[in-house]
């Protein structure tokens, strides 16, 4: 984002005090509290869903969410002239959740626990779905025994890509056993009764979306979010935070528990989190990226990434078989 980009803070019915610049963005101090400015490339029609859910959380209670602020036209969106689009969102000071501390990622965990207890919409359009789990495992099933037969058809092979081919058995077959439970669950039509119940999921719940307050935490970034089971963005949360700290089976057992502590899980989403888990994803997106990369360089932190993986597959087995 260039500094042409905060001309448009003139369409709004604020004053700026100061600003400085975020993370591909600015961050304005205004005489109605701290707001962040930010380029907008997603659908205005979700963006209005996005805002009144958000609105609708204030009023359940839930209020320090980044709700986007209409501008002099009563538009949430704002354009340049060069048709360059943004948005201005309430903002917090506060710090983002720590990935490795453990009192960090409970509150985290909390915090989401709460949030999904206010974001339940039954009477909404369900236009915004998250893509069926099975079919979701399929594609992404294929995409791996693709890249492997890339991989066999290359005359050289990267150490990554030995290695690759030395490791695919075992996170295909666990791939492939896994897409059929996921067939089984979904043909039961579990996922379509929980989007009737109007269960809405954040979308990508991660440690820099959370922020700690000096009074309270709050939650940003809801572009994603969407209908499905509200156990997703556990999962999402759980992954990432346990392979940065190898897999501690008993750190996710004690995630889980601070979750239950505020909102229990029923037992189909306790069943769709043990398939999420269960589901060798880390494995995919390294092939994921490096099917999509220059093959004439291969980063070693993609072979780094890919021992890593495999020197955790005992931890990670271990928590599978708590969860289960």
């Amino acid at each position: 984002m260039n500094d042409r980009g905060l001309k448009v803070l003139e369409q709004y019915d604020l004053e700026i005090i100061s600003t400085r610049r975020g993370r591909g963005s600015y961050i304005c101090e205004t005489d109605r509290g701290l707001k962040l400015l930010c380029d907008f490339e997603g659908s205005e029609k979700k963006l209005v869903f996005q805002n009144r859910m958000l609105q609708e959380l204030k009023e359940a209670g839930y209020e320090n969410v980044d709700t986007v602020l209409e501008n002099k036209e009563g538009k949430l969106v704002s354009q340049d002239r060069d048709e360059n689009r943004y948005v201005l969102k309430d903002w917090f000071f506060g710090r983002e959740c720590s990935s490795s501390g453990e009192e960090d990622i409970m509150d985290a965990v909390e915090n989401l626990a709460r949030l999904h207890l206010c974001m339940r919409f039954p009477e909404e359009e369900k236009q915004y779905c998250g893509i069926p789990l099975d079919k979701d495992l399929e594609a992404k099933t294929r995409e791996m025994k693709k890249v492997r037969s890339f991989i066999r058809g290359r005359e050289s092979k990267h150490p990554f890509e030995q290695m690759f081919l030395k490791s695919f058995a075992e996170f295909y077959e666990q791939a492939q056993t896994v897409c059929k439970q996921a067939e089984t669950f979904c043909n039961e039509g579990k996922t379509e009764v929980q989007i009737a119940e109007g269960t809405l999921c954040h979308g990508d719940y991660n440690y820099h979306h959370v922020l700690f307050l000096d009074r309270g935490m709050a939650t940003t970034n809801f572009g994603k979010c969407h209908f499905d089971f509200q156990v997703q963005d556990l999962y999402q949360f759980m992954r990432k935070i346990l392979e940065k700290q190898n897999w501690d089976p008993q750190l996710g057992v004690r995630m889980l528990s601070a979750y239950e502590r505020v909102r229990t899980l029923p037992p189909k989403e306790r069943e769709f989190l043990y398939l999420r888990m269960a589901y060798p994803e880390k494995f995919w997106k390294l092939a994921n990226h490096y099917y999509g990369s220059r093959k004439a360089w291969i980063p070693g932190r993609y072979l780094q990434k890919l021992e890593t993986l495999c020197q955790q597959q005992e931890k990670r087995n271990s928590f599978l078989n708590l969860l289960e």
